[in-house]
Order: C-alpha cells, then structure tokens, then sequence
C-alpha cells in the first residue's frame, strides 16, 4: 500500500531521473503496471478496481490509482484496497496529468492506462500483454458502454467513445484511434509520453506524435473495456463544449499552418459528420440504441462544434512542447 503526493514535476521536457533509468527488460515475460486516473466518485473507483485486481494478481501486475481527492479520501481508499498503491494528487489535476502522475510511479515494461469510470473485461490485461508481445509500443482496445437502461447515457457514450467502439473497421497506414481509458505503452516510449501528459496533453496529441516518428500502434480488438458512468444532460454538454474548444486550440498549435478560418467556417457541419462516422464505427451491433440516442447525441456533438469554433476562432494555445 502507498500514499503519497507525487513529486515536484519536473520542467516541461526533462523528466525525473527515476523516470529515465528504467530502460526496457529483455526478459520473456514482460512485467505490467495498470494505472487508474481517478477524480470520480469513490463508487465508480470501487467498481472498476473490482474488474481490475483479480487480473493483475493473476498476471502479477503493478495497480497504481492516481487519484483526485482530499487525503482522507484517498487514506480510506488504501486502507479499503491493501493491494493498490495510490498516489494523492493535487485538487483538480485534470486526467492527463494524472495519467502522468501514476505513469512516473509505475515500474513495468508495459504501463497500461484506464480511469475510474470503467470497468475491464476479464481478460483485457491478458489481451494487452499478448499485443506488446508483437512488437507493438502502443496497443489501445475498443470502449463498449455499461450503462444501457438510459438514453442520455447512450448518447454519452456514442459522443464520447463511439468512435472507439470495439468492432469498429480500422484503416492501414492511418494513425489509430486510440482512447486513453483504454490503451497501454511499452516502456520504450513511456517516457516521452509522461512529459506530454505532464503537460496537460491528451492521448491524441502523443498518439500522433509517436506515429510521425515511426512508433508501431495497434488496435487490440480483443482488449476490451466500457465506459460505467451515468451522465446529467447539461453537465455533459459542458464538458463536450469544453473539450471541443481545447481540442481546437491544440490543433491550432499542433499543425505548423493550420487552415484556421477553413475550419472554423466547417464546424456547423460537425454535428452531421461526427454522427455519422459514429454510425460506420458502431455497425450493426448497436444500431437500435444508436438510433433511440441520435437526438441527443446529436445535441452533445453540436456542443463540441461550437467549442471547437470557439477554439479557432481564439487562436491556438500556448505551446507546451515539441514532439
């Protein structure tokens, strides 16, 4: 068991030396870490931790819980799970420096990420294993959705994670959709991508960074997870409006001439477009939830829409490292 406040972060681009010296095994079989970014109700944690343990003693992997919270929430927590180590983080880190935060703790070849929200198939830990094996260094799985009695909830998923959904079709010499709730990295590269989560970068951004520089991802059909969350209606479209805004705003500063003005006049076409690449990537196997949802899930896509014009037209935002 182990509670403690993460370290002082390093400066952007020079992580801590206990990061750096930890170089790849060659052994047969790798070692594993999962790391949880949690900031959630401590009943959602329960319930994913719940489809977690059982797999990581099995496999004999590292459960790390970087979490959100006030001390005495996480003390109970450790006390309540002797076999998760967690670390306090400061109040209102968001989820990618969370992510950074457990990553720099964990100690093992492959570094697997999920959050608090989801609940893993049983044998998602041993699919990832079997992925990094083959000479992947990033291996990300389909997100399903727990939480089927309600619309709302349908529409939150199909919004969010739809685009991950796990038969979706995949396209060669394409970087990967990848969610961060569900992906895992070799330690190869584990360290370039703790500086960009340190930084408040989402996975999209590493992602694309590892593939322009050669680095294998691979879609793990079989490495299964869904998203366990029940969702308020106004609250979610905030949070698509602010993610959208973000997301512009990164782009804007990813891509060396971003056609700004270009893709702030598309976004009224957004709404539209997002639904229907949700349609091809859930396929016939959620057609009739999708369908019952598409009102509103084409509500919270119009949210983002108009975060994302917000992001254009505001420009980018500070640069926060070079890949």
């Amino acid at each position: 068991m182990t509670v403690s406040m993460p370290s002082a972060s390093p400066p952007p681009g020079k992580p801590s030396s206990t990061q750096r010296r930890r170089a790849p095994r060659r052994g047969a079989t790798p070692t594993i870490s999962v790391v949880v970014a949690s900031c959630r109700a401590p009943a959602l944690l329960d319930a994913c931790l719940g489809s977690l343990r059982g797999q990581c003693e099995q496999m004999g992997a590292q459960l790390i819980v970087a979490r959100s919270a006030s001390t005495g929430d996480v003390g109970s927590l450790a006390k309540a799970y002797p076999d998760v180590e967690f670390i306090e983080a400061p109040s209102g880190a968001s989820i990618p420096e969370l992510r950074g935060i457990g990553m720099a703790q964990a100690a093992g070849d492959i570094v697997a990420l999920t959050e608090d929200h989801c609940v893993a198939d049983e044998h998602w830990l041993e699919s990832i294993a079997q992925q990094a094996g083959d000479g992947a260094h990033v291996i990300g799985g389909g997100m399903g959705n727990a939480q089927r009695d309600r619309t709302i909830d349908w529409a939150a998923y199909f919004s969010e994670y739809g685009f991950f959904a796990p038969g979706r079709p995949t396209t060669e010499n394409a970087v990967p959709l990848l969610t961060g709730a569900n992906v895992a990295y070799t330690r190869d590269v584990i360290d370039d991508v703790i500086d960009w989560a340190r930084q408040g970068e989402w996975e999209n951004v590493a992602h694309d960074r590892l593939f322009a520089r050669g680095s294998v991802l691979r879609f793990a059909r079989t490495a299964a997870i869904s998203q366990n969350q029940q969702y308020a209606f106004r609250g979610f479209c905030h949070d698509r409006y602010e993610h959208g805004r973000d997301y512009a705003r990164k782009r804007l500063a990813e891509e060396s001439g971003a056609r700004r003005w270009l893709l702030f006049a598309a976004t009224p076409l957004l709404p539209v477009v997002l639904s229907w690449r949700v349609a091809r990537a859930v396929g016939s196997a959620h057609r009739k939830p999708f369908l019952r949802a598409l009102p509103v899930t084409f509500v919270f896509f119009a949210w983002w829409a108009a975060g994302e014009a917000v992001g254009y037209l505001r420009g980018p935002s500070k640069a926060s490292g070079t890949p």
